[in-house]
């Protein structure tokens, strides 16, 4: 004998149950379609007028870091590493140059 012989399917599953999940899953939808739509929106509620704030992390090694951190409109780059304290340097106003290349033709000789 089937160990399920005689049960229902609506026995197993009651109709307010599928009512509750259904509802849930819309709410759920709701509050994914929330957030999607105001992503950035969001983060700037919460932050507020915030002096300090991170920008950016890198991962150098499992256990070092580079950070770049905004104080007042000025960036600092952060440097951690296992072992060591932190060094910290503040960054050149309006971002870094890239650095200029090499002349290859130049230094070849070719014209």
């Amino acid at each position: 004998m089937a160990p399920f012989a005689g049960v229902q399917p609506l026995d197993v599953i009651r109709p307010e149950q599928l009512l509750t999940l259904t509802l849930f899953m819309a709410v759920l939808g709701l509050g994914w379609l929330v957030v999607k739509i105001n992503r950035g929106g969001l983060a700037r509620r919460i932050a507020g007028n915030r002096r300090m704030r991170l920008v950016e992390v890198a991962a150098l090694s499992p256990s070092d870091r580079a950070m770049i951190l905004a104080v007042d409109g000025r960036e600092f780059l952060i440097l951690r590493c296992r072992g060591e304290a932190p060094l910290m340097t503040a960054l050149p106003e309006g971002g870094m140059a890239p650095p200029a290349l090499p002349d290859v033709a130049k230094a070849e000789g070719v014209a």
